[in-house]
This record gives C-alpha cells, structure tokens and sequence, in this order.
C-alpha cells in the first residue's frame, strides 16, 4: 500500500506539530501529510485535491469542524472525514456523526490507536475510541428509556444458547479474549460466534451488538 494522503486540520499549530511528528515517526502506517489552520482552509484544499483521510478538529474560531465536514462531503461525497477533539460531550460526537464524519477519536490517545483509526476509516469503515463508544451506547440507551414501551424483537431461536451467553458479555463489556476464558473455549471460537451474531442481526460493530442487546433486554 502506498502514503496514505493526509489532511490534518487543527487551529493550534502545537497539536499539529505533534500529530505529524508521531505519524512519520511511526513504523505502522506511511503518510504524506498536508495541514490546514481553518475549517475554511481545509475546505477549500479539499476542492483541489483528494485525500485518503481528512483528520477534522471540531472546534475551530472561523469554521467548526462540523460546518466543514458537512461543506467537503458536499463537494466530495467519498471523503472520509476522522473527528479529533479533546472533547467527549455527546452533542458534539453525535453533531459530527450527522455531519458525516466516519469516526471520532479524543487527542488523548497514543500513536498505536491513531493508526489504527486512520487505517480502519481510510478502509471505508468507521472508528469511535473507547470513551467515545461509550457515550453513543449511553444515548441509544437513553433514547431507548424515553420512547414508549414496544415490543422488542424475538431472538429466541435466532441464536444458539452459547450465542446468547457470548452477546450478553459483549454487552457488559468484555473482550473476545475476557470470554474466551470465561467461557473455557478458546478464543477464536469466540470471534466465530461473535461474528454468527453480527451476521444474524446486520450490525457492523460492537456498539451495534449493545444497542441490540439493550433493545432485547439482555443486558
């Protein structure tokens, strides 16, 4: 695979610095980075050339990153926008997710995790860290309390037994490994299960099985 083309927007020119610094020091992915100070300036670099992934800062003095997600995926609709924030408030998570933006990580995590992040959005997929995930399950969960009672789907019969025991800890939060153990059966059992399940109810990740699981009152 060739330098994944990356545009780094951030107002403070310290994060920047920090961000490149990591990335070309990093022997897990291959990069060509080009900055931008502004939501305007990286809305206009956008126009001109294409990137593999845009890493967006949301809050930004001439434009905020989610006025300038929602401006380049109007002018690019296949760009693969990455929110970086140093804020986990959930109106600004789910402001960026509705803008478009396919993941959401905080400016505290290491460079191993931002990697990864970069490589799974530049992939088509999306990527929420942790404490980000977190806050969704929280507002599906809190969404799911207000509406009226309604019938939840049956999915007695849909899964084995062993099927219903391994969702339920996903939904607790514990790792393939953590159930794999658990459980005694070895690990890549678990992820064939795990992945009986995603396949069965058409969700993509993890925080679709909890928002499931939630919906389902097995958790």
């Amino acid at each position: 695979m060739g330098k994944l083309k990356i545009l780094l927007v951030d107002d403070h020119k310290i994060i920047r610095d920090g961000i490149r610094y990591s990335l070309e020091l990093t022997k897990l992915l291959s990069v060509e980075i080009t900055e931008a100070e502004t939501g305007t300036e990286a809305v206009t670099m956008a126009k001109i050339r294409k990137y593999d992934v845009i890493i967006m800062d949301i809050n930004m003095p001439d434009m905020d990153g989610v006025k300038a997600t929602k401006q380049i995926l109007k002018i690019r609709k296949s760009s693969k926008i990455l929110a970086l924030s140093m804020h986990e408030e959930e109106y600004q998570i789910i402001s960026m997710a509705k803008a478009g933006a396919r993941g959401y990580i905080l400016k505290n995590i290491g460079t191993e995790e931002l990697c990864k992040a970069i490589k799974t959005v530049s992939e088509g997929k999306k990527y929420f860290s942790n404490e980000v995930m977190m806050k969704l399950v929280g507002h599906y969960y809190d969404d799911l309390v207000e509406r009226k009672p309604r019938t939840a789907k049956n999915y007695k019969g849909l899964f084995t037994q062993r099927e219903v025991e391994i969702l339920k800890l996903v939904a607790n939060e514990y790792t393939n490994e953590e159930i794999a153990n658990k459980l005694f059966i070895a690990k890549r059992t678990v992820d064939a299960h795990r992945q009986n399940i995603m396949n069965k109810t058409g969700v993509k990740n993890t925080a679709g099985l909890i928002k499931y699981a939630i919906q389902n009152n097995l958790v």
